[in-house]
């Protein structure tokens, strides 16, 4: 019998003691089991099989009532068959065991792509399921790992897809819509090994971390997140830091001291990537808001300590930032050669920058036209003709299907300059170089 039959059983076997533990918690759980039990009945590949069966353990892992007694399976299971009755008689609860290797899978009849998405987040919590697991509330700095499913067939590039009332689809469709299927809790060592492992595991030992911006949701965070790694068919692994955004139009200047506070705890989850997984590329990309906790960081990444060996920064990406231009000119003379390419995307036509202007009173460093931000260090691109919208809320533009992210992919994949991109051309002087898109 093999591991994955062997843990499903023995957690089937478990469920009695479960419900008694967990009590209201336990219904999503018992049907879960029982919709493996039907998949692995049905003959699912087991790879497959044990993705699924590893993220519910990590959620069971996270239960402090049933903590214990699943902590007490897993160590029974990774025992030595020899051993295990010693094990059990002796009754020794052994330290958290993480499950086996998380990794992408990839559904060959439905073309459906399931991203485990490894998060480090400051929301306060919210209740047990995946939509509201983090609210907008700011919390202490925790770690998990998402898993959300992309649909790779009747999805445009970028294409944050979900049920749309006029299209009367009143549930989501995994073979349609880009779905948060499941959020697991992980102390920081279990998600420093879950994530070490499983990049170890991957086709390339890079990580690509995702900063959202403003009136974002972790719900639509991990989505995006999961949705670019597919589009930009990054091999490495996916991390989001999804800082405290009230997820409100009416509460902008909120977010704003939000995501100043939150600053502290992205630059340690930044710090954790580069020293902690065995990473050897990390490549970021912020949009909007979210540049504020990266540019930030950076400005103080020349006086970090890192150990020997530690990963570098390869692509920064500044996606219609949302923050002060003079104040961007300022921060990037003090982070200059830090990262093997700084690259700024900025859009005449973007809705939200504009009204951030209009509040502040000074130009956006993510506007372009007569306010376009040119740094030296940093390659500037003017995408005003195609969209801009990462977490596409109050930035997108309906009916548009050009997107950065084909360049991005040329960007992160190719390690290709602005020069050697199909879809930009030069454009400014020689005093004041950039790029803009190709009509």
């Amino acid at each position: 019998m093999s591991d994955t039959l062997r843990l499903l059983l023995a957690l089937l076997e478990l469920g009695p003691r479960l419900k008694d533990l967990l009590g209201d918690k336990w219904p999503p759980y018992g049907e879960e089991l029982q919709e493996l039990a039907g998949r692995a009945g049905d003959g699912e590949d087991p790879d497959k099989l044990r993705q699924s069966l590893d993220l519910l353990v990590v959620r069971l892992l996270a239960e402090p009532p049933a903590m214990e007694l699943v902590e007490r399976l897993m160590a029974d299971m990774a025992a030595p068959v020899a051993a295990r009755e010693t094990v059990t008689r002796r009754g020794r609860v052994s330290p958290p065991v993480v499950p086996d290797t998380v990794r992408p899978t990839t559904d060959e009849t439905t073309g459906v792509v399931t991203i485990p998405v490894f998060y480090g987040t400051d929301r306060a919590r919210g209740d047990d399921t995946p939509a509201h697991y983090f609210g907008g509330a700011r919390g202490t700095l925790s770690f998990g790992v998402a898993e959300v499913s992309v649909p790779t067939r009747g999805r445009d590039l970028g294409e944050l897809t979900s049920p749309s009332w006029w299209r009367l689809e009143f549930s989501a469709n995994p073979e349609k819509h880009v779905i948060l299927k499941t959020v697991a809790a992980l102390a920081r060592d279990a998600f420093v090994t879950s994530l070490k492992d499983s990049l170890a595991a991957a086709g390339e030992h890079d990580v690509l971390i995702f900063v959202h911006g403003y009136n974002v949701t972790f719900e639509d965070a991990a989505r995006r997140a999961g949705q670019l790694a597919v589009d930009l068919k990054f091999a490495g692994r996916t991390l989001l830091y999804s800082w405290a955004s009230a997820a409100d139009t009416k509460k902008y200047t909120v977010d704003e001291s939000t995501i100043d506070w939150s600053r502290d705890h992205f630059e340690a989850f930044l710090q954790l990537a580069l020293s902690e997984v065995g990473a050897g590329k990390v490549h970021i990309i912020a949009h909007s808001m979210g540049n504020r906790a990266v540019i930030n960081t950076l400005e103080r990444v020349t006086s970090w300590q890192l150990p020997a060996g530690a990963a570098k920064l390869g692509q920064i990406i500044f996606a219609a930032p949302d923050i002060d231009r003079d104040r961007f000119v300022q921060l990037a003379a003090k982070f200059k050669g830090c990262a093997a390419r700084v690259t700024l995307y900025a859009s005449s036509r973007d809705v939200a920058l504009l009204a951030s202007k209009f509040v502040h009173g000074y130009p956006r460093a993510g506007e372009a036209g007569d306010a376009l931000t040119v740094v030296d260090g940093i390659d500037t691109i003017d995408a005003s003709l195609v969209d801009t919208s990462l977490v596409g809320l109050h930035h997108s533009y309906f009916g548009e299907k050009r997107s950065i992210l084909n360049d991005m992919f040329n960007l992160i994949a190719q390690q290709l300059a602005p020069d050697q991109r199909f879809d930009l051309q030069a454009a400014g002087d020689a005093l004041r170089k950039y790029w803009s898109y190709r009509a």
